[in-house]
């Protein structure tokens, strides 16, 4: 096993992440809500697993589940599902409601990610697959405790400066910022933006 390559395929799941609008703005959108850590770790831990199983399913069967035309406009609209929830209907951010989307969306994210794995993965075979989309999914994984943690973070302190005002205001503009984000991308999935 050459795992000079498995580093490879990690580094390029760190890179998806850091490099994609998309899934910087969904993971935003989910952790902008939330006010402890176990709450972002039971979302974003119900995300990883859904992303992970469909990225596996992907590659598993050696083509997209779904057709990018319809994963690409579904990713961006469960950015604006989500940043709007934020704003008009707060309390599902820490209800079971939204573990039930972090894995719904998540699945489609899967589909997202999987395309990119699947062209880096041409002409491999055998294990060496499985050990690639593990270590792809676990720098996936360390790219969004990337934004995560340093959000969460600022999150905390300013909510434990300026309480309750600091966490409206925030969860509000924040969410209309990602919403504007997820409706240019939706734009762009549709081939509007050109």
């Amino acid at each position: 096993m050459d795992w000079n390559n498995l580093g490879t395929f990690f580094t390029h799941g760190v890179k998806h992440v850091l490099e994609g609008w998309d899934h910087l703005l969904f993971a935003s959108a989910l952790v902008l809500a939330l006010t402890g850590f176990w709450e972002i770790f039971k979302v974003i831990g119900v995300f990883t697993i859904a992303h992970s199983l469909t990225a596996a399913l992907t590659v598993a069967r050696g083509a997209p589940l779904l057709s990018p035309a319809i994963v690409e406009p579904c990713i961006a609209a469960s950015i604006i599902f989500v940043a709007l929830e934020n704003i008009f209907y707060p309390a599902a951010a820490t209800s079971r409601r939204r573990l039930i989307v972090a894995f719904g969306f998540g699945l489609v994210h899967g589909m997202g990610l999987a395309g990119a794995l699947l062209e880096n993965l041409a002409g491999l075979e055998g294990q060496f697959v499985a050990w690639a989309v593990v270590a792809f999914c676990l720098g996936v994984e360390i790219g969004h405790l990337c934004v995560v943690a340093p959000l969460s973070g600022v999150l905390k302190i300013g909510r434990d400066l300026w309480k309750e005002p600091f966490h409206k205001v925030v969860l509000t503009y924040g969410s209309a910022l990602i919403a504007v984000g997820g409706v240019y991308y939706l734009l762009a999935a549709l081939g509007v933006l050109g």
